[in-house]
């Protein structure tokens, strides 16, 4: 008898994130918190991300698969830690992004 053997391979391979994106997405999405509705970052932090992952800043909004979350450079955040996750406030309806743009 034949054994069938399983594909357990993604369809997509994603490369691993850098330091950096992997922990705004940590914080973005940590356990017990509200679902998070944009992370914002000031510029130099804005830069240093995009380096990381290679990106054009005017071409990339959006950080994280699959979805992704909108990232939006903001001069006024303190320097220290020089991001602020915002998150849907209680109660709220979280929509997905396709439905907000339409």
């Amino acid at each position: 008898m034949a054994t069938l053997a399983i594909d357990r391979t993604p369809a997509v391979a994603h490369p691993p994130l850098p330091g950096l994106a992997r922990d705004l997405l940590a914080v973005a999405w940590e356990p017990g918190a509200a679902p998070p509705r944009e992370v914002r970052v000031r510029p130099e932090l804005a830069e240093r991300l995009c380096a990381q992952l290679g990106w054009d800043a005017a071409a990339h909004s959006l950080l994280g698969e699959p979805a992704g979350l909108p990232l939006v450079v903001d001069p006024q955040l303190p320097r220290s830690p020089g991001f602020e996750v915002r998150r849907v406030p209680p109660g709220a309806r979280t929509r997905p992004l396709a439905a907000t743009a339409a």
